[in-house]
């Protein structure tokens, strides 16, 4: 069982605990970890989650991977739904599995059978993966939007297995070279902002050894400049840089926890000076 249906945030965090899910603090309609070490600060300790959510209605995270035995995939609009509907299509369809309804798209709740790495786009176009050395956001959190997460009224009662061929596609190694974005001005709103995080990520993914951690620190500024200015969710940038960072080997040679403290060194630089798509 992993649904949790209490009605306040408060109440669904123990809730969690109680079902084996490590838990930890998100800043209130935000996707950003509120404690220093983010989700390796989840717990299972009734009491340090009491503590917690005394202080405020923090919204609800659950590290994805090894520590709760469940990963997601995050389908993420319009797009994310087509792929989705592509691949079902190609492979055969996907098990019923516990699901969770977000802003942009459904998440879907899987158990953890062996490693699956976070990445961003890499099974699909608009199809994400949260699974070791990432997070989720848990129902009933607040999207930044307003919107609450909730789970599908049709989900399963326990995380499903995921098919082999969706555990090929999450572990396959992209193809670096083959992703070529471009800034385009003249996009929907948010398309100035995902074309300039994936040109970001691309050029980072490729970078060599001795220039990736300057390399990581500029593009993580960048990036967190355009989340300062509205054109970007910190999440999707934290997302997208972590796996650039497993593509070029810096999350293997330095570790999780030295790529995601210089994230926060370039999160707070950047959010001082905000830039957007007008002011380009």
């Amino acid at each position: 069982m992993l649904q949790v249906y209490e009605a306040t945030l408060r109440t669904a965090a123990p809730a969690y605990a109680g079902y084996g899910l490590p838990v930890f603090p998100v800043a209130a309609r935000t996707k950003a970890p509120a404690t220093k070490r983010g989700f390796y600060d989840a717990s299972l300790n009734p009491a340090a989650i009491e503590r917690w959510w005394r202080a405020q209605d923090y919204n609800i995270g659950i590290p994805t991977g090894a520590p709760s035995g469940v990963w997601v995939l995050d389908i993420d609009g319009d797009e994310g739904r087509e792929s989705l509907a592509a691949l079902q299509e190609k492979h055969g369809a996907l098990p019923a599995t516990v699901t969770s309804v977000t802003a942009r798209g459904p998440h879907l709740w899987f158990a953890y059978t062996g490693p699956v790495p976070c990445s961003t786009a890499r099974v699909a176009p608009g199809v994400d993966v949260k699974g070791d050395g990432g997070y989720a956001i848990a129902p009933p959190s607040v999207h930044p939007t307003g919107h609450v997460y909730h789970w599908a009224p049709d989900s399963a009662d326990v995380p499903a297995p995921a098919p082999e061929w969706l555990i090929r596609l999450a572990r396959a190694r992209p193809r670096v070279a083959s992703i070529q974005p471009t800034i385009g001005h003249n996009g929907p709103p948010g398309a100035y902002g995902q074309a300039a995080l994936d040109r970001e990520c691309a050029a980072l993914a490729a970078v060599s050894r001795g220039a990736r951690n300057r390399a990581l620190n500029l593009a993580g500024f960048r990036l967190f400049q355009l989340v300062a200015g509205g054109e970007l969710e910190g999440g999707r940038v934290v997302g997208g840089l972590v796996d650039a960072c497993q593509q070029n080997g810096l999350v293997s040679d330095d570790g999780m926890r030295s790529v995601l403290a210089t994230i926060r060194s370039a999160e707070r630089a950047g959010l001082r000076q905000p830039r957007s798509r007008a002011a380009a």
